[in-house]
């Protein structure tokens, strides 16, 4: 696992969004590992956010009908 503190955002992203896919990410990794009883090595957290911005965890946005 790398240092967080080695991790740069991506040129052009906004760096509170990427913290707040990486809080979804590691809530649904969190509610993963209650479902199936499996251990995730390390702080949750962490990998979470080195995995945003590795760019491994996919998003998108809802278009809003008008």
């Amino acid at each position: 696992m790398t240092k967080l503190s080695a991790l740069v955002t991506p040129p052009g992203s906004n760096k509170y969004e990427i913290a707040i896919i990486a809080a979804r990410e590691a809530r649904r990794i969190n509610d993963w590992t209650r479902r199936s009883g499996e251990k995730v090595p390390g702080k949750v957290t962490a990998s979470a956010l080195e995995r945003t911005i590795r760019g491994e965890v996919a998003y998108g946005y809802e278009d809003i009908p008008e």
